[in-house]
C-alpha cells in the first residue's frame, strides 16, 4: 500500500500543476477527495466517469488519476441529476480520490505531446509554440516525405483511430510536422504551426471553418479523434509513475481503466 499523497508527489513532480495553458481556464490537481489515505495505487483514465469510480473500488483503488478534469468548470451542486454529480456522489460514497492532470500533462516533457511525436518518429523536435514557460505542442520531421494522405493513415495505426482524416490537400508532400493531441482545431494553432515551418498539422475536435481554412492555406490537417490521439498515452503515463515510484520507494501499482469508452462511437462497433 502507498499513501495517496506520495503519489501525488510523483504527478507533481512530472507534470507540475504551474504549467498549464496560459490563458486557459484549467481544473488540475485534486479535484475530489483528500490525500490522506492509503491506496493500492491508481487507476489511470482519460474520462473519470462513475464507471470509473466503481472500476476504481473493485480493484482496490483509493485514487484515480485522469487527464481531462473530473470538473472542469464551475459547478453551483452536486447531486444525482448529472453525470459530474452522480461520478462525484460515487467517489465519495466509495471513498475514491480524483486526481486530473490536464494541460501540464498536455505538455510536459515526456507528456502527450511527446510521446506522439515519439509514435510518429519524428526527429528534431521542438516546442510548436512557447507560451511563456509551456512548450505547446510539438514540432519535427518525419524520416521520410509522404503526403498527407499517407501521414493519415500512418496516425490511423499509431492511434488506433480508423476516423483518422486530412483536411485540405491530401497529396500535398509533408516533411515538417506538427502535433497538438486532442483539441487542438484552433485557426491560431494552424498558424503557428505553419509559421513554424510545419508541412502539415495533426490535431483533433477541428470544426469546419477551420477545416476550410486548412484547404484554402495550404497547410493540411491531419485529424486524429480526441480520444484515439489521447487515451493511448494513458498506458505509458502508467510506465512513467512505476518508474519514479520505484526510483522513490513508493510501493503502489498503476493501471490503465478497462471500463472507460469512447463517446463516439464508431460506424462498424
Amino acid at each position: 500500500m502507498a499513501k495517496i499523497a506520495d503519489i501525488l508527489s510523483l504527478m507533481r513532480a512530472f507534470a507540475p500543476e504551474s504549467e498549464t495553458e496560459p490563458g486557459f481556464d484549467d481544473s488540475v490537481g485534486l479535484l475530489v477527495g483528500s490525500e490522506n489515505g492509503d491506496t493500492a495505487g491508481a487507476l489511470l483514465c482519460l474520462d473519470c466517469t462513475e464507471r470509473v469510480i466503481a472500476e476504481a473500488a473493485e480493484k482496490g483503488y483509493s485514487l484515480v488519476i485522469s487527464h481531462h478534469p473530473a470538473i472542469f468548470r464551475g459547478i453551483k451542486k452536486v447531486t444525482d441529476e448529472t453525470p459530474t454529480g452522480r461520478m462525484i456522489l460515487a467517489a465519495a460514497k466509495r471513498g475514491v480520490s480524483v486526481y486530473s492532470a490536464h494541460t501540464n500533462l498536455d505538455f510536459c516533457e515526456g507528456g502527450i505531446n511527446d510521446y506522439a511525436a515519439e509514435l510518429l518518429g519524428l526527429s528534431n523536435v521542438r516546442p510548436l509554440l512557447t507560451e511563456g514557460t509551456v512548450a505547446v505542442g510539438r514540432t519535427g520531421e518525419l524520416a521520410e516525405s509522404m503526403t498527407a494522405a499517407r501521414l493519415a493513415a500512418r496516425c490511423a495505426a499509431v492511434f488506433n483511430d480508423s476516423r483518422a482524416a486530412v483536411a485540405g490537400d491530401a497529396d500535398k508532400k509533408v516533411k515538417t510536422v506538427a502535433v497538438l493531441c486532442g483539441g487542438g482545431g484552433d485557426i491560431g494553432f494552424l498558424e503557428a504551426a505553419a509559421a513554424g515551418g510545419a508541412d502539415c498539422y495533426i490535431t483533433g475536435d477541428v470544426p469546419h471553418h477551420v477545416a476550410l481554412y486548412a484547404a484554402e492555406s495550404g497547410t493540411p490537417i491531419v485529424i486524429v479523434q480526441h480520444y484515439a490521439a489521447e487515451r493511448i498515452y494513458i498506458k505509458r503515463l502508467g510506465e512513467v509513475l512505476a518508474r519514479l515510484a520505484g526510483e522513490r520507494g513508493v510501493a503502489a501499482r498503476f493501471e490503465a481503466s478497462e471500463s472507460e469508452r469512447d463517446p463516439i462511437c464508431k460506424e462498424d462497433a
